[in-house]
């Protein structure tokens, strides 16, 4: 992670599985749905624990209205 206001160094890129992104507004959680983190920058490069990439949360489906 790079420090908000700070430049990435040249010639950095992501490890090969860390290569997914993160998107911006979008909630990344851990396996065990113990950490919960919410994006508010986009990038290149995947969220992670440890050498465990962190997987966008799923939204939970809204009760139907009769």
């Amino acid at each position: 992670m790079i420090p908000t206001g700070d430049d990435a160094p040249a010639g950095l890129s992501a490890e090969a599985g860390f290569d997914k992104g993160t998107l911006l507004g979008k909630r990344y959680v851990d396996d065990a749905g113990d950490l919960e983190v919410l994006c508010t920058k986009a990038g290149e490069s995947s969220l992670s624990v440890s050498d465990e990439p962190l997987e966008i949360k799923e939204a939970k489906p809204l009760p139907s209205s009769d």
